[in-house]
């Protein structure tokens, strides 16, 4: 067992330390069991963001408003050490939405989405905000028209970058954090606007995917008002780009008209993009279950080789996962892989410099399903969440041996995650009517420990 996990569980099921978040109250003096309608009630907590340095946590929490049949959400943070005693409420908006925290680099601060600012005839409408870790006023950082869609620091936390526009010609800008004040800079006017992206590891760049063509009558209905969403609508099919930065220049880097790319990742040293690409057939890609239809691909960013991984039909498979040193590419998907099956996913494993050569099944002898969840430091173990036996439990895979082990046997659902900036271990944990869902936290370590149930 790596040592991530060892720490990670004995911290989180022996109650070594406190919980960090509980998303109910205690219980009253007369017990009895919950119900449907209890659960309806609850406060709901989300977007757990860990700070840099591990010892915070920011998070949401969700009221249900049943007469205005609306949810209504603030920010909170807890000492990741002190745990839940330290929770304390950071923004206070009764009427309006805070949502999305992100830390800025150095852990002193953080920006969110909001639309506290919002018209009347565009109640949903967000803006960035900026707050101190302390607290003190939120303040605004943008002004964008349209609103910010989404955003996301830079890995070296210089920059600020966000998706605005409307639906259809949305573009990306960019905030100088060491000059917030500035005016945010455009960086695509885009034709068909842009879609999913991401910031490259070195900054140098952002990758993003866009509509090869925009439906001209499409845009004019939009730009109507006449936004009546059509179900499986016919849809352009999609490209990646790249934007170079400083000096602003796009490139396209996918011409195939037999795909549209989908969802993608980047490894973390930046020479590789791997992606889903769905079937250029309308049915099979929008109405009948797109995964099915699709194939896996990965792109060098060096050379601008396209290689195919996947070459199948109603095969459904994961997205594509780099191990933390992009020595390793591994997906999920069934055990048989040449026809439509109800078969338990495997996990499939191979060296990413390995050019045309097959992937190695691994987890074939375990009785469920193999996922990959997040990677040990090493690259060495996959762990995963699986059901096991009326419960939910953690599993490792070694990827040497291709051999699974059971790591928590708890009496329980537990689901355990990592965050990717901070490395820091999150935990899920309810026991039915023993105990509500709560959230657990902790730092990577390298010092085992050997926990108490756990294998």
């Amino acid at each position: 067992m790596g040592n991530l996990l060892r720490i990670s569980v004995a911290f989180c099921l022996l109650g070594s330390l406190t919980p960090i978040v509980r998303t109910a109250a205690q219980a009253p003096a007369a017990k009895r069991p919950m119900t449907f309608l209890d659960v309806q009630q609850m406060r709901t907590t989300a977007s757990h963001t860990p700070s840099p340095d591990g010892k915070w946590m920011l998070y949401t929490v969700s009221t249900m408003d049943w007469k205005e049949a609306k949810r209504q959400s603030d920010i909170h943070i807890v000492s990741v050490t002190a745990g839940l005693s330290s929770s304390r409420q950071l923004t206070f908006t009764k009427e309006h939405n805070e949502s999305s925290p992100r830390w800025a680099r150095d852990g002193t601060s953080f920006v969110f989405l909001s639309n506290r600012d919002a018209p009347e005839n565009a109640a949903s409408r967000n803006q960035l905000y900026l707050m101190r870790r302390d607290g003190g006023e939120a303040r605004r950082i943008t002004d964008a028209r349209e609103g910010v869609a989404d955003f996301a620091f830079s890995k070296n936390g210089s920059w600020i970058g966000y998706k605005s526009g409307k639906t259809g010609d949305e573009q990306l800008y960019r905030l100088n954090v060491k000059d917030i004040d500035k005016p945010a800079e455009q960086l695509t006017k885009h034709s068909t606007g842009v879609d999913n992206w991401r910031w490259a590891p070195d900054d140098s760049r952002i990758y993003f995917t866009s509509p090869d063509v925009i439906d001209p009558d499409e845009k004019a209905r939009r730009d109507r008002k006449f936004t009546v969403n059509v179900r499986n609508a016919e849809t352009s099919l999609a490209s990646l780009w790249t934007l170079e930065l400083d000096p602003h220049k796009t490139k396209r880097l996918t011409q195939d008209d037999a795909y549209s790319v989908g969802n993608f990742t980047i490894s973390d040293d930046g020479k590789w993009v791997a992606y889903q690409g769905g079937s250029a057939k309308r049915y099979e890609r929008n109405i009948t279950a797109a995964t099915l239809y699709g194939d896996l691909y990965l792109f060098d960013a060096s050379s601008g080789r396209i290689e195919r991984l996947s070459r199948n039909s109603e095969v459904g498979e994961s997205g594509l996962s780099f191990s933390p040193d992009s020595r390793w590419l591994a997906f999920s998907a069934p055990d048989d892989m040449e026809k439509f099956t109800m078969t338990n996913a495997r996990v499939y494993l191979r060296a990413v410099n390995d050019h045309g050569q097959p992937f190695r099944q691994l987890g074939g002898t375990f009785d469920g399903d193999v996922s990959v969840g997040f990677w040990s430091k090493d690259g060495g173990t996959i762990y995963f969440n699986e059901g096991w036996k009326a419960t939910n439990q953690v599993f490792a895979l070694d990827v040497a041996t291709g051999t699974v082990r059971q790591v928590t046997n708890e009496q329980g659902s537990l689901s355990l995650t990592r965050d990717d900036d901070s490395g820091v271990l999150l935990m899920s944990y309810a026991a039915g009517q023993r105990r509500p869902p709560c959230s657990w936290c902790r730092a990577w370590s390298r010092r085992p420990r050997a926990p108490r149930g756990s294998r």
